[in-house]
């Protein structure tokens, strides 16, 4: 089901992720096909160029409709500009100098911005204190919420965007939740107009957030339940190991270790693996570049990912990936944990049942099968099934609060 279009994994599985986007109206099945058909299999200039259309095309028809009075309607377009500019950018971090890569993303920016001002209710543009700056946030408060209600911190995690969050921030709303999406070091504003890169030690990022939450009356301080999306579901867990103010945490999938995306890559193990990127920088950087040519897979996740660690080489990103490991950590949780696996994830197999078995807090586990069409990476183009599960299990832990 996931080579729908392309046979590439890669755009196939962005494509999948656009299908399930249609679930909260931040895309258009026609729209996304048609687009996706007209892209040249595996070629990063031509996906770039074909969604900018889309997303251009888009975009006049929400200036369109605003300057017209119909202001549903133009909320709606802009919606899914953003989301298209946003996919546009995607492969683009090969060249970080790119001038599009700016572009697209000031772009998507623009257009989310027309969305939270016409949004209902509106989206609250919030600046979290974090070291010696911000972080950049958006806040869906409820409408009637006179007493302190929970609240849900959406985390994205290697490539997302807290604007990808609106469908399941319009969910949190619907569940009774208050929620709250940021981009930490390495995620969205912070690494394209601050340069924070990525770090290991999210709790050093997560504890300002929830820091922040507690200055908002409209908060109930025992219910702040963190969401960790992709590698979020390392970056959650390894925060709540340390930060306990936390009602739960779900990982979705769970990450265990982070490497071993990329050792599958080379076949070695662990130890080997950081032992040649350490002993030997020249000869891993070459076999990397090798590599990167015959495997898309391989050309995406360490372009995209020297870029969102601010370093220059295969050799110091994967040393830095190396410390993105759970293993003596996992006792260290108190709340409640959630870790969600989906049976065909290609990107992180394996990863979510090793770091529930490690944990000793309550837990539960739920894993997304090729049955109920769920089975892919975040459950791809499920989002209804997967969001009323995990937001069911949500409701069950703040009730026993």
């Amino acid at each position: 089901m996931n080579n729908l279009i392309f046979e590439d994994d890669q755009f196939a599985s962005k494509v999948l992720g656009l299908l399930g986007d249609t679930a909260f109206k931040a895309a258009d099945i026609g729209e996304v096909v048609s687009t996706a058909e007209k892209i040249k299999e595996g070629d990063y200039q031509s996906w770039c160029e074909e969604w900018t259309k889309t997303a251009k095309r888009l975009q006049k028809v929400a200036e369109d409709s605003y300057s017209d009075g119909h202001l549903i309607s133009a909320r709606k377009a802009y919606l899914r500009a953003s989301n298209y500019y946003r996919i546009a950018e995607f492969y683009l971090h090969e060249n970080p100098e790119d001038s599009k890569v700016e572009e697209l993303y000031n772009s998507s920016l623009d257009c989310f911005s027309n969305v939270m001002k016409l949004n209902k209710p509106v989206i609250e543009e919030v600046k979290i204190p974090y070291e010696n700056t911000t972080l950049s946030g958006h806040f869906y408060k409820l409408e009637d919420s006179k007493e302190p209600k929970p609240v849900l911190i959406a985390m994205t995690g290697f490539d997302g965007t807290k604007e990808a969050f609106y469908g399941m921030a319009m969910d949190a709303l619907e569940h009774g939740m208050h929620c709250i999406t940021f981009e930490g070091p390495g995620q969205g504003e912070a690494v394209h107009k601050q340069k924070l890169f990525f770090r290991h030690d999210y709790e050093k990022v997560i504890t300002p957030v929830v820091d922040y939450l507690l200055t908002r009356k409209e908060i109930d301080p025992k219910k702040i339940v963190l969401w960790g999306q992709s590698l979020g579901g390392y970056l959650a867990p390894r925060a709540a190991a340390f930060e306990h103010r936390l009602a739960g945490c779900i990982a979705n999938g769970g990450v265990y270790d982070f490497l071993v995306g990329f050792t599958s890559i080379f076949n070695m193990p662990r130890e080997e693996f950081l032992n040649f990127a350490l002993s030997d920088s020249e000869g891993f950087n070459k076999a990397v570049k090798e590599k990167m040519e015959l495997n898309s897979k391989a050309k995406w996740s360490f372009s995209h990912g020297m870029y969102v660690f601010g370093v220059n080489t295969p050799a110091e990103f994967i040393l830095k990936v190396g410390e993105f490991y759970m293993k003596g950590l996992t006792e260290k949780i108190q709340c409640p944990a959630l870790i969600v696996d989906s049976e065909n994830d290609k990107f992180l197999r394996d990863q979510a049942r090793q770091l529930y078995e490690e944990l000793t807090c309550y837990k539960d586990f739920i894993l997304f099968t090729a049955e109920e069409g769920a089975e892919f990476h975040c459950q791809a183009g499920a989002k209804l099934i997967a969001n009323e599960r995990i937001f069911s299990w949500i409701e069950k832990i703040l009730k026993g609060i």
